[in-house]
């Protein structure tokens, strides 16, 4: 495992974890459209990650599949679980080839994946085929609002087109809606709700880690050699504009839930 990978995953915990409030709402949303079936509901999510969608929901009693294809993510999640680990199984693997068998879940959670995947067509396709009937897609994101973020966000994008590098933005959002279409198109009925709305206060140093960090997913095509010298030019332009780096702001956030119900 690397070094950078590592890194990278304690990073992600630290800067896109929930609030335990928050968390414990997402928990309930989700606990609620698996429950009630006359046996004990198995999850599997897709791209655990840390387990910041799935602790909670182990923390409840459910029997839960932790995929990721990242080592380091299943790594930090599998010490962070090390205490409830009875009812958890680790599969390191490729969403879009789940090692299970068909209909053998109750629930599939999909949090901030679909974008991340170019031919993610066959990731959904295999989340519903592990579906058992009856079983629900939870499919979950945030939508954040921060103006001094997106101040940063958008100045290290014009830096790094100032070195001939083109990034998309915008495609997480455009990947949700092609996948409500597509679930659409096989006649089943997605319905999306807000679960929660917070407030949280970020520093415009913790801003420019997440960034430097490469956490989202905009940034992942940049070559490493053009992304360290737009970080270097962005830290500067931060304290020439805001002063220190130490300096908070506020962050709206908001996290929804889409399920789709088979059968």
């Amino acid at each position: 495992m690397s070094s950078a990978l590592t890194r990278v995953a304690y990073a992600y915990d630290r800067l896109r974890a929930y609030p335990p409030e928050v968390a414990g709402r997402i928990a309930t949303a989700m606990a609620s459209a698996v429950s009630g079936r006359g046996e004990e509901p198995v999850l599997l999510e897709l791209g655990v990650g840390t387990g910041r969608i799935a602790l909670p929901l182990i923390a409840r009693g459910f029997p839960y599949i932790a995929l990721d294809v990242n080592p380091a993510m299943l790594e930090v999640f599998r010490q962070k679980a090390a205490g409830v680990m009875r009812k958890v199984r680790l599969l390191q693997a490729d969403a879009r080839a789940i090692p299970l068998p068909d209909e053998s879940v109750h629930g599939v959670i999909v949090v901030h994946l679909w974008h991340l995947l170019p031919d993610w067509p066959k990731a959904l396709a295999e989340a519903l085929r592990v579906l058992k009937p009856g079983g629900a897609l939870l499919e979950g994101w945030d939508q954040v609002e921060a103006e001094a973020e997106c101040a940063l966000q958008e100045r290290w994008r014009a830096l790094v087109a100032e070195e001939g590098v083109r990034v998309e933005r915008g495609l997480h959002q455009r990947r949700l809606a092609e996948v409500e279409e597509a679930l659409k198109r096989l006649g089943l009925k997605p319905k999306s709700r807000q679960v929660v709305a917070w407030r949280e206060e970020r520093t415009l140093r913790e801003a420019l880690e997440a960034l430097e960090e490469r956490l989202y997913s905009f940034t992942q095509a940049v070559p490493e050699a053009v992304h360290a010298r737009v970080v270097a030019r962005l830290k500067a332009w931060a304290e020439a504009e805001w002063g220190s780096l130490d300096r908070t702001f506020p962050v709206e956030k908001r996290f929804f839930l889409r399920v789709t119900r088979l059968g």
